[in-house]
């Protein structure tokens, strides 16, 4: 038997699920806290209450500003919903890097690239903003990389990554099959975000269409694939973006066409 190692949040040990098992999809079995989450239940996400986002500059300082209020508004408006359903929440934390330097895992991050790093067990975020950033014409791609990592968060909080991190496989294609589902709920879970937050934020309608795209395109390039293949990305992204609910995401139950 073979486990996969994940970084988990802190302060989230409670098992959520209820009484009943539903279905499964292979490899996954018996894991009503993946597949019968009481986050399924808790109902769509409110549309967003925060403030519009500050503009995005082209400075460290102005990009840094912008974050931070994307990142204050994800905590308000996951923390409201996940309170008003009796579920664990933990605000997430920033570090913000204007430099080079490694993420959370100890990998080395590229000196040229902004990056947005999840660290489940501290329950923060590492940002790291550099030129491409600063210099870009929209912020598009900024709040693409910060609602995909607060879908990470959410499943820490409700117990979804501490139970993926529990289950067992018999080789490789279990393990990566299972990390497919994983990072498809998450990204699921971003749409569900961006539904939300989006008009709240003050973006355009019309750039909500290339949230899916941003996932896609990243995959495609990718030589391995090993979250998923960019069309199911941009499936699940926009599954959990047209309902605005997370009961939408329930990836373990998910025929295995849809998590390859």
């Amino acid at each position: 038997m073979k486990t996969r190692a994940i970084m988990v949040a802190a302060g989230a040990s409670v098992l959520l699920f209820s009484g009943t098992t539903s279905a499964y999809a292979y490899p996954v079995n018996d894991a009503p806290d993946l597949t019968n989450n009481s986050l399924y239940a808790a109902g769509k996400l409110p549309d967003a209450a925060c403030a519009k986002k500050p503009a995005k500059g082209k400075t460290l300082a102005s990009v840094t500003k912008h974050v931070n209020a994307i990142i204050s508004c994800l905590n308000n408006t996951w923390g409201s919903y996940l309170k008003e359903a009796n579920l664990p929440f933990v605000p997430t934390l920033v570090e913000m890097e204007g430099k080079y330097r490694t993420d959370c895992r100890g990998r080395t991050l590229s000196p040229k690239k902004s990056a947005v790093f999840y660290c489940g067990r501290l329950a923060n975020f590492i940002v790291q903003i550099r030129a491409d950033w600063i210099k870009a014409s929209d912020d598009v791609q900024i709040f693409a990389r910060l609602s995909s990592a607060y879908g990470e968060h959410v499943l820490n909080m409700v117990d979804i990554a501490e139970a993926y991190n529990a289950l067992h496989a018999d080789d490789g294609t279990e393990i990566s099959e299972q990390l497919r589902r994983y990072s498809l709920q998450a990204q699921c879970i971003s749409g569900v975000t961006a539904k939300s937050l989006w008009p709240a934020l003050g973006y355009p309608a019309k750039d909500a269409k290339r949230l899916a795209g941003l996932a896609k395109a990243e995959a495609d390039k990718s030589k391995f694939n090993i979250f998923g293949k960019g069309a199911n990305l941009a499936y699940w992204f926009n599954r959990g973006h047209s309902t605005g609910n997370p009961k939408s995401c329930n990836t373990w139950t998910a025929p295995a066409g849809k998590v390859a």
